[in-house]
Parts: C-alpha cells; structure tokens; sequence
C-alpha cells in the first residue's frame, strides 16, 4: 500500500485536500483531491471554528471517497506573513554506544536549539535544520548513523501567534483529524514549485489567493523574507462588481473566465454581456474595459511587492526571477507579463507537476506533502492548550458516485 499523506490548504475562498501515497522509492502519487468553499477563514486565520471544521470535512470526505481510504491525521498550512522565523544553534553530547547518532541524538539537539526567547503571545510551531554539524565538520544533512562526540545543529525556528495556531488546531480537531504539524507556507509551495537553482540563486515567490498575497524570497537555500499585502483576488472581484454594478458571484464567473490582466493591444471587438443591478436591459463591456478593471489592481498588488523589496534592500538579491503561483490572479491572462514589466526582472507561472493537480491552486496542498516527505525528522509541538488527539465522529458518508465527485473536482478547475 505505501504510506499515506494527507494535507489541508486552509484558504480565504476555499479549502483543498489532498491525499498522497508514498511508495517505496518516495515517490509521491496523488489519489485523492478535495475541495470545498471556505466560509471560516479571513485572510488566512480562523474567525469561525465551526465553519472552518464542516468545510475540512467536505472537502477530506471527497478526497476520501476518490482515493477509496479513511485518513485520521493531516498537515495544515499557515501564511508566511503571520510567522516569525529565529535563526538558533543547538549543541548536545552524543550519547549512543560508541559515539554513533541516532534518532534521540537528532531529537535532543532540535529540543536544544528550541530553547530560545518567545515573545509573550508567541509559540513555536516548527523547527528546521539547516544543517547538523558532527565535531566541527558542518554541511552535514542527516547525521543518523555517524559517529562523534559533539552534535550541532544550526536551525530556523518558526513562531506564530499563539491565537492564530491554536485556533487552527481546535478546527481541525472538531473535523475529527489529528495535526501532524502546521507548516509555514513558503515552505511548502518551496517544496512544489520552484527548483534547487532558484532557492539558492535567489528568488522572488509571489502567492496570490483569495484574501491575501504572500512574499517570500529565497536566498542560498534559506527563506530570507517573508510578508504579506491584504490585497489579492477577492478584491479583483469586488473591482469588477462595483465597476459593472454586477453581484460578486457574477463578478467571479466573469473574471475566471474572461480576466485578463495585461495586453499591449486589447481586442475592442471582444465584449461580453452582463446585466447591472436596477437595469432591466443587458449592457456590452469590452475587453479593454474589463482590462483596466483588473488590471488596475493587479498592478498595485506587484508595485506594493516591488516596493517591499525596495524598503527592505532585497532587489539584488532576485537574481533567478519571480515566481507566482495561487488561484487569486495566476490564471489570468498576461498576469506574468504584468508582473515582469513592473517589477522588472523575469516571471514564471508556478503550478505542481502531478497528475490531476497541474494548476497553481494546488501549489500549496502539493507543497505541504512534499514538505512533509522531505522532512525526516519532524518538531512535534506539544500544545498545552488543546487536545491534539481528536476522536470527534464526522458522520462520514459512505463511498458511492465517486466519478461524480470526480468529475465536479474537475470541471471547477479544469
């Protein structure tokens, strides 16, 4: 059968599962895919616990029903912006016989270099070797098996708001899922969409979804920065609905089918019908129309990113290029050109390279199991707070019609 991963992209607009079986070799196959709309999340935390536990077990159920299994245990995704990264050096004594390291040896110096100042409010929800260092020889990735007398690891540990983590964890386990651990998000779509040469080169991630925009850049293998702008796609549709007097749904249809974000020469001829609020006649819009909509607010989206990067001194180090990913604006037509042309420098389209999730709006469910199979040592956070071993019954339906859920999957994003 092979090991079963399952992850959660928690979004502001929906909520996407993904289960995945590892063989033998570690080779990912994706079996199940989930989605369901989001109504608990805003701007990427919790505002409603309930809503946020009904929507994850919609959308794990479909993937359950897809890949023919039950999972109990899931990885979850926290935005970048809302996470502090402190870079800190743990050391211990190797204790094994004859000086070898093992896995407790490993877990006691990642314990060690945990212990660092937290801001009142703030707690830790990962920590990640950077590099393990044996009797002063460092580069070293997995230390199990060596021998030595002293063990160094130099690592990033990940913080958050205490709030924002734990309300994450109560919604998951009121769905009935155990948390095998809340991921930063730049990490994961690391994982799923961009290469080795990029990170260590340097390279600008931009993830644009629903409710917010994350920044990420990676520099020498290492997430050098992290933000995030409270603009993204959400706002493009409000754009439009009250540029056209048109209701949001509407706006959201037409700008995921007709969108277009930049065009050096619009088609004047190319126009669609819509029917404003309060008028009982249909009105055309051209494309150039919808063109300045859209692209007005794209535009401030990438000129906030380029001035980011300005205040912060980080131009230079984007030496490999953008990458931009995410359902809020990926999609549309002449986003990556648009994107070039203001923040000067070479953009690229994100999206996984599996089977049945080649689109950027799995970049981030993708991701966290990639991130999850690289890591072969995982930081268990013991939460005081809340039960973590959740049995909640989800009243699961059983598995029939599945082609149709497979099809539904599809035709929304296909």
């Amino acid at each position: 059968m092979g090991e079963i991963i399952t992850s959660i992209d928690l979004g502001t607009s929906k909520v996407c599962a993904i289960i995945a079986r590892v063989d033998k070799t570690n080779n990912l196959q994706i079996i199940g895919i989930g989605n369901s709309i989001s109504n608990g999340m805003r701007k990427g935390v919790v505002v409603d616990i309930e809503a946020v536990s009904q929507d994850v077990i919609k959308a794990v159920e479909q993937a359950e029903n897809m890949a023919d299994t039950e999972v109990e245990s899931i990885y979850i995704n926290l935005p970048g912006g809302y996470c502090n990264v402190i870079n800190n050096k743990g050391i211990i004594a190797i204790s094994g016989e004859g000086g070898e390291i093992d896995v407790d040896d490993v877990t006691r110096v990642l314990n060690s270099a945990a212990i660092v100042p937290i801001p009142q409010g703030q707690q830790i929800i990962d920590v990640i070797p950077e590099q393990y260092i044996v009797d002063g020889y460092d580069e070293i990735k997995d230390p199990i098996g060596m021998s030595g007398i002293r063990l160094e690891v130099e690592a990033s540990i990940i913080t958050s708001s205490t709030t924002t983590s734990l309300n994450l964890l109560k919604s998951i386990n009121k769905a009935g899922f155990n948390s095998m651990g809340i991921i930063m998000e730049p990490f994961a779509l690391a994982e799923s969409i961009l290469t080795k040469d990029e990170k260590e080169l340097g390279v600008l991630l931009i993830d644009i979804g629903a409710g917010t925009s994350d920044i990420s850049l990676f520099k020498n293998n290492r997430l050098k920065y992290s933000n995030i702008l409270p603009i993204a796609g959400n706002h493009i549709t409000n754009d439009i609905s009250i540029g056209l007097r048109i209701p949001f749904d509407k706006s959201e249809e037409i700008k995921k089918k007709y969108g277009i974000a930049y065009s050096e020469d619009p088609n004047l001829e190319n126009e669609l019908e819509v029917l404003p609020i309060g008028i009982d006649q249909k009105i055309k819009v051209s494309e150039a129309e919808l063109l300045e909509i859209i692209g007005a607010r794209i535009s401030e989206i990438f000129e906030l990113t380029n001035q980011l990067l300005i205040n912060n001194r980080l131009k230079d180090d984007v030496l490999a290029g953008v990458v931009l990913t995410g359902g809020g604006v990926s999609y549309l037509k002449g986003s990556a050109d648009l994107a070039s042309k203001i923040l000067n420098m070479p953009v690229r389209i994100g999206q996984p390279n599996y089977i049945g999730v080649k689109h950027p709006v799995f970049s981030t469910s993708v991701g966290l199991i990639n991130y999850a199979l690289k890591r072969k040592f995982n930081y268990y956070v013991e939460y005081n707070n809340v039960d973590v071993k959740s049995h909640a019954h989800r009243g699961k339906t059983k598995k029939n019609n599945v082609m149709s859920k497979i099809k539904r999957i599809w035709d929304e994003y296909f």
